[in-house]
């Protein structure tokens, strides 16, 4: 069954009528759906190059200038259940003036939210328009998604101060995992956006291309961000190893200093253990309470030695 749904314009911010002559069409389906792809590449008109790009099954961000129009490959968060936001779903644009064709395998809340826009009769007055809503949208989800990873990094370097845990190494590493897939696809879709604002063609007024440009700008702080997220995450990796460290080398510091204390009692014990002739006090009534006060006075004596030593 076809996903594809056609929205027309009117000029003013919502949908045309039926009777209206439309400010320009927008075309939107699954590229995953059969009848759908069948149509982009048989009935749409489109030239095979780019069919090819909006139907592939892996993309990177990026803007290619064609005769008839511009390709526009970008990624916006992923908002649906059971998925991680940081694995970021593929927007496909093409945009030729009188069409602007949109595909997606599946359902961002920038596209959903314009729809809505234009249900209302406050969405895009021109598919110009449209473009950058969609690029606009893209880059305020993605803004929000870093904006709590920097949060997630502000709690974990809160825990950090009362104490390392074990468990932060594990919330750690996902955050980190986080910031390098969203790096591998924002770091290319800035310098898709920072070309797209360079292109002069009638298909982008000058006013459009300045918002392009503010948008590229945006992304490059986004980016710097997350590079600054990246480092605080392996600072904070470093001080919970390093902390797991020391913690460890205080309690083997402690079990050498009762081992050393302990080892000579133990030499001891084991001596009068012995079952041979001539062991003193084994006939005396309190051979037992003199061999105790041996025992707590060289334990006692090696105590006294190791803290005049500053072993502890």
């Amino acid at each position: 069954m076809s996903t594809r749904q056609s929205i027309c314009l009117d000029g003013s911010g919502g949908r045309a009528g039926s009777q209206q002559q439309p400010a320009g069409t927008w075309i939107r389906f699954n590229w995953e759906d059969a009848d759908d792809r069948t149509w982009l590449e048989s009935d749409a008109g489109m030239d095979e190059l780019v069919s090819e790009s909006l139907l592939a099954e892996d993309t990177r961000p990026r803007v290619v200038e064609h005769d008839k129009g511009l390709l526009l490959i970008l990624r916006g968060v992923n908002p649906n259940a059971g998925s991680r936001p940081e694995d970021m779903i593929s927007l496909r644009l093409w945009f030729d003036g009188d069409r602007l064709i949109s595909t997606s395998r599946y359902p961002l809340r920038t596209v959903e939210g314009i729809i809505h826009q234009l249900e209302q009769g406050t969405g895009p007055a021109t598919l110009a328009d449209l473009l950058m809503e969609l690029v606009e949208g893209l880059a305020e989800r993605t803004d929000e998604l870093i904006e709590s990873i920097e949060e997630g990094i502000d709690e974990l370097e809160a825990q950090l101060l009362d104490g390392a845990d074990r468990e932060l190494r594990g919330r750690i590493g996902q955050i980190r995992r986080s910031i390098i897939v969203i790096r591998r696809y924002l770091a290319p879709q800035r310098d898709a956006l920072a070309r797209l604002s360079i292109i002069n063609r009638p298909l982008l007024a000058a006013m459009d291309r300045g918002r392009v440009r503010e948008q590229a700008d945006a992304l490059t702080r986004l980016v710097e961000d997350l590079d600054m997220a990246r480092e605080r995450g392996a600072m904070i990796h470093e001080q919970l190893l390093t902390r797991l460290s020391d913690q460890l080398n205080t309690r083997m510091y402690i079990l050498s200093i009762v081992a050393a204390i302990f080892l000579p009692l133990g030499f001891v014990t084991g001596l009068f253990g012995i079952n041979v002739g001539g062991m003193p006090w084994v006939e005396t009534e309190r051979g037992f309470w003199w061999v105790m006060l041996l025992i707590l006075g060289i334990g006692a004596g090696l105590g006294i030695w190791l803290k005049r030593r500053r072993w502890f």
